[in-house]
This record gives structure tokens, sequence and C-alpha cells, in this order.
């Protein structure tokens, strides 16, 4: 991504976009002059508060898959979201900890499943501690997720907050699920449409990241319009993530640092929107030449390069990135008619690019 957006502090008007909303408006929310939140360094802070050096047992287990942190992309959208809407950084926090915890939980389920042997740049859980605890391990992260609102209630949050932000979670927690469950039907079928593909994406990403900013809204106090438009934005926020993640190992420079195997998804048969793409747009000959990299080639390492050549003759890296662009403006548009601050300014300019947690100031 570019590097971190800087927003102004001062800008509360109301943005104009050209277009009626057809809900009710939200009370503009007026942010009182409090000084703005460097939500990225409250979150890296609280990361090394609950998971300090020399933890032992299963607390050494999530330390070693929670530290160093990732993108940290859901709690901070919990957070953007709750801040955006006026809440209080104490309503969210735990909450925006606990999103973290269940995508990391789901990230060392899933490196098992899919055999990878590698995460951020290292070895994956699974390999560090071995199968058995990094179950049991990455399990225990779900429930530090439902633990995380009870924190929030003791923070203060009202109890119909907490009611709503959970029925979120599990909502969306439950949609992820159902997305990675049904990725696995999709190994080995280049015929997949493209619109099976988006829809089961919409739930394996889009869902948890659209959970996230609603959660953050509920927890702080935003309307019914102002959630719904914030859950949107994740969800589309979420495609495109996914989108440009699946285009990643075919761009020799990204691939160096996707911190995971490049050929995974080969390796697994598992066909991405860039190769169903391109499939669905090649020639006769291509169109075999990707089916034998996918399925028939037995070096991953070869099976990938061939893909690469083919995913840019076709086209579809430059279709599958317009796609990301498009979902991204949509982000966009989701949040346009909400109060502009600080946070929404973030947001907004998050969306334009892969995410990765920028700073309000």
């Amino acid at each position: 991504m570019t590097e971190t957006p800087q927003v102004s502090s001062t800008a509360h008007k109301r943005r104009s976009t050209g277009r009626a909303h057809t809900s009710v408006a939200p009370t503009p929310y007026e942010l009182c002059d409090r000084p703005i939140v460097d939500v990225p360094t409250v979150l890296a802070a609280e990361f090394a508060r609950r998971w300090p050096q020399g933890a032992d047992g299963m607390h050494a287990v999530h330390r070693y898959a929670l530290l160093p942190t990732g993108k940290l992309l859901r709690p901070a959208l919990v957070m953007y979201a709750a801040l955006a809407v006026g809440g209080e950084v104490e309503h969210a926090l735990p909450a925006a900890v606990g999103m973290e915890c269940v995508h990391t939980g789901s990230l060392v389920h899933d490196d098992i499943v899919d055999a990878d042997e590698e995460r951020r740049g290292r070895p994956a859980v699974h390999v560090a501690y071995g199968p058995e605890r990094a179950i049991i391990a990455g399990s225990s992260l779900y429930f530090a997720w439902f633990g995380a609102l009870a924190e929030c209630a003791r923070h203060g949050v009202p109890g119909e907050r907490i009611a709503r932000a959970m029925a979120a979670q599990a909502e969306g927690g439950t949609a992820m699920c159902q997305g990675v469950f049904d990725e696995l039907g999709f190994a080995g079928d280049l015929d997949c449409p493209v619109e099976d593909y988006l829809s089961m994406a919409g739930h394996k990403t889009g869902a948890l990241l659209s959970a996230s900013c609603r959660v953050g809204a509920i927890l702080g106090g935003g309307t019914d319009a102002a959630v719904e438009a914030l859950g949107a934005f994740g969800r589309h926020v979420g495609l495109a993530f996914q989108i440009r993640d699946d285009l990643l190992p075919y761009d020799d420079a990204s691939a160096a640092t996707m911190g995971k195997p490049a050929d995974s998804d080969v390796s697994n048969h598992r066909p991405t929107l860039p190769v169903l793409l391109a499939h669905e747009r090649g020639t006769i000959e291509q169109r075999a030449a990707i089916r034998h990299a996918l399925l028939h080639e037995a070096n991953p390492e070869t099976a990938l390069a061939r893909m690469r050549a083919l995913v840019e003759t076709t086209g579809a890296g430059t279709e599958a990135r317009a796609l990301a662009d498009g979902y991204e403006r949509s982000a966009r548009d989701a949040i346009s008619w909400l109060p502009v601050n600080p946070y929404t300014e973030v947001l907004t300019h998050w969306s334009r690019r892969e995410p990765a947690p920028p700073a309000a100031g």
C-alpha cells in the first residue's frame, strides 16, 4: 500500500456525494474537539500488554501466533468504526483485540488444512508447536473473541449493545466458516463461475471485515443506518482485499513479501479469481495450459511460473484489479453520506488500495 494517509482533524463538515441517500440520515456526531486517537499505536500497545514476553503454555502459542502482529486490519476497523460514530476507545478496544484473535485462530487452522508450513515469514504455528496444540490454541482464540465482549460490558457498554454486537460477531463468524468450507469445494474446478467465487470470497473474507465494522459501530453507539453503512463498507473492502490477495502470487515483487508460500493455491489445485478469469478469457490452447498447470503439473514452482504468464497474457490480472477497484469505490460510496471526521476520512483513504492500518491525525 502507499504511505499512510494523513487526514485533517478539522474536517467535520458533511461530505457532498451528488446523490441522495434513501435512509434517514443520522444526527451528526460531534467529536467535541477530543484528541485524535492514534489507533495503530493503541492497538500495538494493547497486544504487547496482553501477551508479554515470557508467556508459557497455551499463552506462549497465542503470543507466537499473534505477535509480531500482521496488518491488524480487522481490529483497526473495529476501532475506526467505533470512533467514527463518536464512541470511546475503552468501549471498543477489547472487541478489537478479540476480532484479531478469531482471525488469527482461523489462520492457524487454515495453515493445517492447506498444509502450509510458513506464515508471516516464519514456521506456521502447527510446525512450531505441533498440529494438536495448534488446533487447541486456535480454537481457544475463538472463545477469546466472545470473552472480549464481556470486557466491553465491564467498561460500561450497555447490555443492549453487547447483545447486538454478539449477534453481529456470530453472524460474521458463521459466514466466514461457510466461505472457507465452500472454498474447499472449488479445488480443481476451473469451470466454477466467477460469481460463485465472489460469493465465496464475500463470506470468507468480506463477512468478518463487515462484522468488524458493524461491531465497532454498535459498541460506539452508532445509529442503525450508520451500522449498516459501515458494515457494507467492510464487506466491499473485504472483497477488494481478497482479490488483491489472490493477485499477489502472480507478481514477482509482491509474492516475495507474502509471508507464506506463493504456490500454496496451485499446490492445493485451488483456482483463485485471476486463474478463473484467465480460464474464462483464454483461447482453447491457453485453457488447456491453465488446466495442466493447476491440475497436473507435479512441480508447484513450475506450475506457478506458467500460471503467472497465462494470467498476464490473457489480461486476467488487469480485469481482477479492475474488479478490486470497483469494490473499493463501492466501499467509499457506502460511507460517503456519513458525517466527515478524521476516522471516516481514514476509512475513505484506506479503501483506495490494499488496507494497512493508517493513522488519523
